[in-house]
């Protein structure tokens, strides 16, 4: 954090000292501490996403070779099925990816923040980035419903202080058109590199029609 940070935060202690600000103020303590507590949360979760996405990606390559071998074998009915399976498993990475795209998004943002106003700013999308990720990931990766769930009350929790201690008003409607912003560019980010890593789904064989 630059110097910007550390000011606003030295002068709130000497205002706590001095009795200056309502001891109410700052329930849940010092905002810098909790703010890198809750960045090291969201990293945690890209490292598992980046983890379940190489997974994902050596199952689609063994997934692919079967579709490929199935369809020189002119196996319609297999091939129908290893296709369908394949277009399923690439949604869910791709849900995964997004998810990894964004909440790398969300670090670096958390990361520039430099005083109370930047971090009213940052974490008000923020709060609506992790909700959205938690119901459209958590249904292919249950597993991570809980983490974001922490992750989701932490930055509740530092988006309250903060506006209270700098007496910010939060713009909610701005907030999530942020947030829809920030997911779109990591899904824009996602496609392209989909592209480049998963090759196309070849042709299924055509199912011959019988003669009359």
């Amino acid at each position: 954090m630059n110097s910007r940070w550390v000011k606003s935060e030295s002068i709130l202690n000497d205002e706590n000292n001095n009795n200056d600000v309502s001891p109410h103020a700052k329930p849940g303590g010092p905002l810098k501490p909790r703010l890198d507590a809750v960045q090291k949360k969201i990293q945690v979760q890209v490292s598992r996403l980046e983890e379940l996405h190489r997974a994902l990606k050596e199952k689609d390559d063994d997934a692919f070779g079967k579709l490929v071998a199935s369809i020189k074998e002119n196996n319609v009915q297999y091939s129908t099925v290893l296709s369908s399976d394949l277009a399923r498993a690439r949604q869910v990475s791709r849900v995964v990816s997004v998810s990894r795209v964004t909440l790398e998004k969300l670090v670096a943002r958390l990361s520039s923040v430099s005083d109370f106003g930047d971090l009213v700013i940052v974490l008000s999308p923020a709060m609506a980035v992790v909700k959205n990720l938690r119901s459209s990931l958590t249904p292919h990766v249950p597993e991570m419903e809980e983490e974001l769930g922490i992750i989701s009350e932490l930055l509740s929790g530092i988006l309250v202080d903060a506006g209270q201690v700098g007496g910010y008003t939060i713009n909610f409607e701005t907030a999530n058109e942020e947030a829809v912003r920030l997911i779109d560019e990591a899904s824009l980010t996602v496609e392209q590199k989909m592209r480049e890593e998963f090759p196309g789904v070849p042709d299924l064989p055509v199912i011959p029609s019988k003669l009359a």
